[in-house]
């Protein structure tokens, strides 16, 4: 629906005209998947922590409407962000309808969560249109890593991230970024890492 064609959307309750961009177009529409998350990271911009729930669990019924709406608009790609998207009891037939139409990417810390559906994750490869990960390797060291999400968590990273190499799937990284780095010699570091473990060297880094 396109909310200027609305005379009642364009007016407040008390009659006065509300402000309005008509849109154009839109390439990409993110969804916030709720505040929920099996982490509990220090830097985390929403602070989302487990059984949070100041922004609830998304559900398809949630989506629908609106990626009806993205569709008029022309939207390129749907991406998915939280807390932790593999929480969300929804999210497998949200990415299934949404891949009907669209490309997806999907934010993920890569661990239980996403392990423990990785069955249910992988037959959405055959999709109409692909799906892709980006994962949180907040650094090529471990204790580093594990000092922020928790004891163990470096290691399910990287083995739900290679789960998902596995099964076909694009995979990236999403890195934390110290200040004065040197950033080719850390992503050296990623790349020996990837190497270690089996990963394409070039997986793509992106900075937080």
């Amino acid at each position: 629906m396109n909310p200027a064609e609305n005379n009642d959307w364009l007016l407040t309750p008390s009659a006065e005209r509300r402000g309005y961009i008509q849109p154009h177009g839109l390439r990409e529409l993110w969804f916030h998947t709720g505040t929920a998350c099996n982490l509990a990271c220090p830097f985390c911009l929403e602070g989302s922590k487990p059984g949070d729930n100041r922004l609830n669990r998304i559900t398809l019924a949630d989506v629908e409407p609106f990626v009806e709406d993205a569709l008029e608009l022309g939207v390129e790609r749907f991406s998915f962000t939280g807390g932790e998207p593999f929480i969300v009891k929804d999210i497998i037939n949200i990415l299934r309808y949404c891949l009907e139409y669209r490309p997806c990417l999907v934010l993920t810390n890569g661990t239980d969560p996403l392990i423990k559906r990785i069955e249910k994750i992988a037959p959405l490869g055959a999709s109409a249109h692909p799906l892709s990960f980006r994962v949180s390797i907040d650094y090529p060291d471990e204790h580093r890593h594990d000092a922020g999400r928790g004891a163990g968590n470096y290691a399910k990273a990287l083995q739900g991230l290679k789960l998902l190499h596995q099964h076909g799937f694009q995979v990236s990284i999403a890195r934390q970024m110290d200040s004065g780095e040197d950033t080719e010699a850390v992503e050296a570091e990623y790349r020996a890492l990837f190497h270690r473990i089996g990963l394409p060297v070039d997986l793509r880094l992106g900075k937080v």
